[in-house]
């Protein structure tokens, strides 16, 4: 479906999962981030939001220091964290124990249950920032968006080469075309088991996301279609969710 490629990159975020050597000099060098989703079931969402927020709640109350993250949330019930580190050492670092210690071991066990009650399946994974196939045209902004439509695409690892070259491509398109909505790219690492992009879509609302999409449709022309077709048949499989960013569940301690 022509129409799915199109909005595949009517962006403002791309995120890339990429795992083949090409970018791992790169890799090596950019921003990489540790992801914690927690699955959670649907009849237990109001009592997970209600713990995720104690959980906000109690950090700030306690000012946390070794804490912080950015919480989104998909339509499917993934909450994700997303923390930023320096390097895979920083994930020997237990920041509960901080929690623990300044909240009671009584009290922030008896809370963290209550949230363990609410899913079934949880995980984390590393993600890596790929600033050469990212897109940022200059005066670009994505202040006040916190919706994103995810699109979540799947690879064979001998595809993956010719995938990272086709965005490129994409990306270059977007450049000679002007397009005025950036996309950064990021890279699967540990902790992934399958090989996959997320492109996330960043828009005030789902209306915003759609009409910037027809607004790029416009401005990338026919030529268009060849490109993103070179693209999306090295995919073994598409998936798409909607998410927003929630400031609301997400903490960083006080700065001194």
């Amino acid at each position: 479906n022509m129409r799915l490629l199109n909005q595949f990159f009517k962006v403002s975020i791309l995120v890339l999962f990429f795992s083949t050597m090409t970018f791992a000099q790169e890799e090596q060098q950019a921003p990489m981030y540790v992801i914690h989703t927690d699955h959670v079931n649907f009849n237990k969402m109001a009592q997970y939001e209600q713990v995720a927020k104690e959980l906000k709640d109690n950090c700030v109350k306690h000012n946390v220091k070794d804490a912080n993250w950015l919480t989104v949330t998909a339509e499917d019930g993934r909450y994700m964290y997303v923390s930023e580190i320096k390097n895979m050492a920083e994930l020997d670092q237990n920041w509960m124990a901080e929690l623990f210690e300044k909240m009671g071991k009584d009290a922030a066990s008896a809370m963290l249950t209550k949230m363990d009650e609410c899913y079934d399946k949880h995980g984390s994974e590393i993600l890596h920032y790929i600033p050469s196939l990212s897109y940022n045209p200059e005066g670009y902004s994505r202040d006040g968006m916190n919706f994103r439509e995810y699109h979540f695409l799947y690879y064979h690892p001998e595809n993956g080469k010719a995938l990272g070259d086709a965005m490129e491509k994409i990306k270059k398109m977007f450049e000679d075309k002007g397009v005025k909505n950036g996309y950064n790219v990021y890279h699967s690492g540990f902790g992934s088991d399958e090989s996959y992009f997320i492109v996330a879509i960043a828009g005030k609302n789902s209306l915003h996301v759609a009409q910037t999409g027809e607004e790029n449709d416009k401005l990338l022309g026919d030529e268009r279609e060849a490109v993103f077709f070179e693209m999306i048949q090295l995919a073994s499989r598409y998936d798409q969710v909607n998410g927003e960013i929630r400031p609301d569940l997400s903490y960083a301690p006080q700065e001194e």
